[in-house]
């Protein structure tokens, strides 16, 4: 969802098999914040995807993702030219679908768009590489993508949103648990979309704070994870273990052992 006060995106954590419909895993992460440079006023975007989950060699399609894109300060324009090379180095031949949605803000501006091996739906027709296109947009607008779409757009609580996309919250949070509320609506008619989701805002300007919160219910356990890009600088794994051992501090566990400087290397470096 674009607004003027920012960005918003809801991903669920589900992956399913692509013939039985079987639930896969409950854990897997699915979106992407990046923040370009210059970082006091640079472009900074919401990332997600729908398809494939995985590379044959057991790697996480976001994990791909969030090491082909850091280890270099881009410019949006040139780090997802870069994606978009290796997606059709990596993905294409595998011949399975893939759609990677993109939310831009770069201070009044907006910018949609993505990377896609799917010409259509209906019929569904699979191309041999991949497509990358990003257009700036001058209206609010809302956006669904994957198998729960369709049901998404039905939803009374998505109209309901619509009619507030000209509207300034009080909260953020107000918005973003309206998401949330429409994702468990969705998973409760398909059964590849978890219930519980992760909803994630970046702020447009000094009006709001950026943050993201993952939304559950008693008995449901998702991760924890907030994939962030810093103009190059991958994050993730340093917060990951910042949260594991203040976890571990509380529980009164042995310190977790220190990461050796080729270790750090290695959760730093883009992927070849």
């Amino acid at each position: 969802m674009s607004k003027p006060e920012g960005i918003y995106i809801c991903v669920d954590y589900r992956v399913t098999h692509s013939v039985t419909g079987e639930i896969l895993d409950d854990s897997s992460v699915k979106s992407l914040q990046i923040n370009f440079p210059p970082l006091e006023n640079g472009a900074k975007a919401l990332l997600s995807f729908t398809g494939i989950a995985e590379l044959p060699n057991g790697t996480p399609t976001l994990t791909w993702i969030r090491e082909t894109l850091r280890g270099e300060a881009e410019y949006p324009d040139q780090s997802l030219t870069h994606l978009h090379n290796r997606l059709n180095r990596d993905f294409a031949r595998l011949r399975r679908p893939l759609v990677v949605n993109i939310l831009v803000t770069h201070g009044e501006k907006r910018f949609f768009g993505g990377l896609s091996n799917i010409r259509s739906l209906n019929p569904f027709q699979l191309l041999p590489s991949f497509g990358y296109a990003m257009q700036e947009v001058n209206q609010e607008f809302l956006f669904a993508n994957g198998s729960g779409a369709n049901i998404a757009f039905a939803d009374a609580k998505m109209n309901k949103m619509k009619s507030l996309l000209g509207t300034k919250p009080r909260s953020i949070e107000d918005h973003m648990k309206l998401l949330s509320i429409v994702n468990r609506r969705v998973a409760a008619l398909d059964p590849k979309v978890s219930p519980f989701c992760c909803v994630s805002f970046i702020n447009a300007n000094d009006s709001f704070s950026p943050t993201s919160r993952t939304f559950a219910e008693p008995g449901e356990n998702p991760p924890s994870g907030r994939p962030i890009l810093l103009a190059g600088l991958d994050l993730t794994d340093f917060m990951e273990e910042a949260m594991e051992a203040f976890k571990a501090m509380q529980d009164g566990a042995p310190t977790l052992r220190e990461r050796t400087i080729e270790e750090r290397n290695e959760q730093l470096k883009r992927r070849p």
